[in-house]
């Protein structure tokens, strides 16, 4: 049930309101599992390349909103996390930003939002 694999996140802050139950993400991985087979049989499709799901909490910032930028203290390192549950969709626009801003090029949006220096 979608519901059983939800997290509890606060909104104001980002932080865990709940952690994860392990009896329920066991329960939550073998019924995962069986649907996995289930699929594989009907399509085809074939066996699992990794040999286990990741599970863990997704890191969000304090403002909900990613680490974009140079890092204040190190210099040639470059900041892109913190983007809570959407890294998979926004990872190319971050990409994109990301490289206007280490090559110098004009960005296609304000960087300033997301600078790492907003937390200290």
């Amino acid at each position: 049930m979608a519901g059983d694999a939800t997290p509890l996140v606060q909104l104001r802050d980002g932080w865990p309101a709940a952690a994860h139950d392990r009896r329920r993400d066991r329960a939550a991985r073998r019924a995962a599992d069986g649907r996995a087979a289930r699929a594989r049989d009907a399509f085809g499709i074939g066996e699992r390349l990794d040999p286990a799901p990741w599970l863990g909490m997704r890191p969000c910032t304090p403002d909900m909103r990613p680490v974009i930028g140079a890092a204040p203290r190190h210099r040639h390192l470059w900041f892109a996390f913190g983007h809570c549950h959407h890294g998979l969709t926004l990872g190319p626009a971050t990409g994109r930003l990301l490289a206007e801003m280490m090559t110098g090029a004009p960005t296609y949006i304000d960087p300033r939002p997301y600078r790492p220096e907003r937390f200290g």
